[in-house]
């Protein structure tokens, strides 16, 4: 008999599931069955720490070559009974979530089947358990087409050139062992057996590449990046202080994501005073001040945490944001919209660049300060909602997404791209648009999808938010055409619904009281319909017409009040209040709709003009 080891993987530290089981196409006797049989798993603690769940399935030596298919069942919050795999087949046909694998020929080893719900403690620099009393550390990097990766650690100066100039050669390079999915890891070793020994160390991956170049780039799955300033060494002089890097092109830095700092400061020299991240925690919630849970509800301040700067010589941060708090609570908000907060191109930005998904701008005052705010908010009843960009990526990636372990276009492994480089007039004309300010991810790569989800996972469970705006949704399902002509690529469309669906579903299963947002401009009713239903499961989409009528932009025609626009200029032509009336009556029926106390200008694009070839950008 074959025997076959699965285990589901949450990624998270809390227990949020039960009851699991695991079910697949194979009856008692181990043969391939069109009758599933299911059988309970048992809960373990993963080399990651947190919880898994594991079951083994002997299979008859006949079946070896036979493709099986398998999934998992749990209970949560959400329900009972509840289908565990959130991922989508990688078919453009289909919405099964079932995972499938090949018997092999039986040897010394059990074969293995994993599903990760998140990728939140698999990739990047990762606390380790193997046993032993104290977790060692675990360097991860998804990098399929290199040759070779290791490990360098940065100096003080928290940047390392391309030539190798910055990096700390007293300490030894780590050598990763390429795994079967592409991903490089390090392996279990005496010198990583203590992971105190590497926290807030800088580093990066020495990426040999597809061709053999050599690239220092950044890890995406980092929880911080080095730098608060605007600096990039390889354009701009740099006096060797870290704060004025620029953290998207600086060293990554290893974070313990269990401690908080007891203040909300956070340098990386003198080290502060830590507390345990359920310490902090506590008497996070004032029971005389609810926070509210429905959309329905919220009445939102949008935030942009950088322009509390203002007068100081530096963006804001939130230590500023902690002390507009009295102003919001006697304005009478109840939540806060926080204009994207991830590592991010320059330190004087909207945010909407993002280069790392899983830092928090180092400007902005970083990781701890913002759980500092959310804390803050929370005991004063405010919900904190966080913008969140997933069209595209910052357009100067250089040391982050962009050709990450190769210089060929179509292994560019985070950016979709159609075809075949040589078939083109121009090596850019394979990738795809999608009116936003880069190229459109490659969503049909799981592995991509699951960065941006186990993004949004770590945001709720490590920093408590209470919900997300995503930026320009019907730029992933809707707006996708290709760069050298402007055709519709519905191929791409289709993985970006597959996507938000995914994205959707696992917030939902990790937190049902979530409330998730769409900036979504593309009128359709299904973007906040269930997805057991068809639809992309988003609680509330924003009511374009209302924004419109309210502000407006250069473009807009007299068919919108444009009330904002009209008495900026200063004109004294009349208000067309008749039109701001008419929308003001279609929002108060309209499905979740929701009034922002402060609004962005966007731009709504039609069918008709999304098959027209684009010559130029979006105004």
């Amino acid at each position: 008999m074959a025997r076959v080891q699965f285990t589901y993987f949450t990624g998270l530290r809390r227990s949020f599931v039960n009851n699991v089981r695991l079910t697949g196409t194979w009856n008692n006797n181990g043969r391939y069955s069109d009758q599933w049989t299911t059988l309970p798993m048992q809960q373990i603690t993963g080399e990651d720490g947190c919880p898994c769940f594991t079951a083994t399935v002997s299979l008859d030596d006949s079946q070896i070559g036979q493709q099986f298919r398998w999934g998992v069942i749990l209970n949560a919050a959400a329900g009972n009974d509840l289908w565990g795999i959130m991922t989508e087949e990688n078919d453009l046909n289909s919405t099964e979530r079932d995972r499938t694998f090949t018997l092999r020929a039986p040897n010394s080893a059990i074969q293995q089947e994993s599903y990760y719900l998140t990728h939140c403690r698999r990739l990047g620099a990762q606390k380790s358990y193997n046993g032993a009393p104290q977790p060692g550390i675990q360097f991860a990097v998804w990098a399929p087409n290199a040759r070779n990766v290791e490990v360098v650690f940065g100096q003080s100066s928290g940047y390392i050139a391309d030539t190798g100039v910055g990096e700390d050669t007293s300490r030894p390079r780590l050598s990763l062992s390429r795994l079967g999915d592409g991903t490089w890891q390090t392996n279990c070793a005496a010198a990583l057996a203590d992971f105190t020994a590497f926290d807030r160390l800088p580093y990066m991956f020495r990426v040999t590449k597809a061709d053999g170049q050599v690239a220092y780039k950044t890890d995406l799955y980092s929880r911080c990046q080095m730098g608060k300033g605007r600096i990039d060494p390889s354009e701009s002089a740099y006096s060797g202080d870290y704060r004025q890097l620029d953290g998207s092109v600086s060293c990554s830095v290893v974070i313990d994501p269990d401690t908080v700092t007891r203040e909300p400061e956070e340098e990386f020299s003198p080290q502060q005073v830590f507390i345990s991240e359920d310490e902090f925690w506590q008497n996070e919630f004032d029971p005389n001040r609810p926070v509210p849970r429905r959309v329905e509800d919220l009445v939102i301040y949008e935030l942009h945490v950088g322009a509390l700067g203002f007068g100081q010589n530096r963006p804001g941060n939130f230590e500023d944001a902690l002390n507009l708090l009295p102003y919001l609570i006697e304005l009478g908000v109840n939540a806060i919209e926080l204009l994207p907060l991830s590592e991010f191109r320059d330190e004087v930005n909207w945010g909407y660049e993002t280069s790392h998904y899983f830092a928090l701008e180092y400007s902005a005052g970083g990781r701890d300060q913002l759980k500092h705010f959310v804390r803050a908010c929370h005991r004063q009843g405010i919900a904190v909602i966080v913008d969140v960009v997933y069209n595209h990526y910052s357009p100067d990636a250089g040391r982050a997404e962009w050709a990450y372990d190769s210089d060929v276009p179509e292994q560019n492994i985070y950016y979709w791209y159609e075809g075949n480089s040589s078939s083109y007039p121009q090596p850019d004309d394979g990738y795809i648009d999608n009116y936003s300010t880069g190229f459109a991810p490659r969503f049909y790569e799981e592995i991509v999808r699951k960065m941006f989800i186990s993004s949004a996972a770590t945001l709720i469970e490590e920093f408590h938010v209470d919900g997300f705006r995503v930026d320009a949704t019907a730029s992933i399902h809707l707006y996708n055409v290709l760069h050298a002509d402007g055709r519709r690529t519905d191929n791409v469309n289709v993985f970006g619904a597959k996507f938000l669906r995914e994205w959707t579903r696992t917030m939902k299963l990790i937190r049902p009281e979530v409330m998730l947002m769409a900036e979504d401009h593309s009128d359709w009713d299904g973007v906040t319909e269930p997805v057991d239903n068809g639809g992309l499961g988003f609680d509330a989409t924003w009511y374009s017409s209302f924004y419109h009528h309210l502000v407006g932009d250069a473009q807009a025609g007299t068919q919108y009040a444009r009330l904002i626009t009209t008495v900026g200029y200063g004109g004294n032509e009349p208000l067309a209040m008749d039109y701001f009336s008419g929308a003001l009556a279609a929002s108060a029926i309209a499905k979740w709709s929701i009034m922002n106390l402060m609004m962005r200008l966007v731009t709504r694009k039609t069918p008709d003009e999304l098959s027209q070839p684009r010559s130029t950008p979006p105004p």
